[in-house]
């Protein structure tokens, strides 16, 4: 899938060679908190893509085609009104897509020293897939698994993004988080119209 906005494009992840390039070089600002991030790209990603466990998509600016960043989307849902009756879990789902991974390429940022290009990324790219793909399927929310730190929670709150109260954050963490997000906290989006 292509998809086009003033400045920049995006497409699924390929191994051309340009995106094997790509990926070798890419580089994330926050190494303290973001080596999982490139880790992904550079050793996973491909044969997530082809086992089609996840799409990952590459951003890249129109003009000279450099890559500005990536994320990773996955079909999933959301648990919630968990009961217990007579030592059995009963809960409703809401379906969702997890984006699993996203990241602004370092290079990019330190060459054309530009902020913003995350929300960029996210209001041009993956809200509008995620947008075509509920016409087709039911979707009513985007979530994502957040690193615990302040600056991140608000950076993603920016985003549209909340938590949920302690005590549903704390039943849907044991029901739904991923091992790989161990520490990493749920963040949602309810999609426009829902």
């Amino acid at each position: 899938m292509n998809l086009i906005s003033d400045r920049f494009y995006c497409r699924n992840l390929t191994m051309s060679k340009k995106d094997q390039v790509d990926i070798a070089n890419f580089s994330i600002c926050h190494l303290d908190t973001g080596k999982g991030l490139v880790a992904y790209l550079q050793k996973e990603a491909a044969g997530d893509e082809q086992l089609g466990m996840m799409r990952t998509y590459l951003v890249r600016m129109k003009r000279t085609h450099e890559c500005i960043g990536y994320f990773s989307l996955k079909a999933g849902l959301v648990s919630v009104r968990e009961t217990l009756v007579d030592e059995n879990v009963s809960f409703d789902t809401i379906p969702g897509v997890e984006l699993a991974n996203f990241a602004v390429n370092a290079i990019y940022v330190q060459k054309y020293q530009i902020k913003g290009i995350g929300g960029v990324i996210f209001s041009n790219f993956i809200l509008p897939i995620i947008g075509r793909a509920a016409s087709y399927v039911g979707i009513c929310l985007v979530y994502l698994f957040a690193l615990p730190q302040p600056a991140l929670l608000n950076h993603y709150g920016k985003y549209g993004f909340q938590r949920l109260n302690k005590d549903a954050e704390d039943k849907l963490h044991r029901r739904l988080k991923p091992s790989y997000d161990e520490s990493c906290i749920f963040m949602y989006q309810l999609l426009k119209g829902k």
